[in-house]
């Protein structure tokens, strides 16, 4: 039996900003999270972020560092 975890976005964030691995899972986050907090052609495709959809690509944990920088992110729980 496996036990769900609860993390906030910005413990998400913090998390995904300090290490230099990411799963399918941060990617799906990471666009759904994009998209609710404006970003709405945003696309992640294995650890790459494109904030128009196309375009100039990056890093899904440069992202991840700039959110949190300007705390620009929804004040949500997430199940881990």
């Amino acid at each position: 039996m496996t036990t769900a975890t609860q993390e906030t976005v910005g413990q998400w964030l913090e998390k995904l900003a300090t290490t230099n691995s990411s799963s399918d899972q941060d990617s799906d986050r990471m666009e759904k999270l994009l998209k609710r907090c404006g970003l709405h052609s945003a696309r992640v495709v294995v650890g790459v972020v494109y904030q128009e959809g196309q375009g100039q690509p990056i890093d899904i944990h440069t992202m991840a560092r700039e959110l949190v920088k300007r705390a620009a992110y929804p004040k949500i729980t997430i199940t881990t």
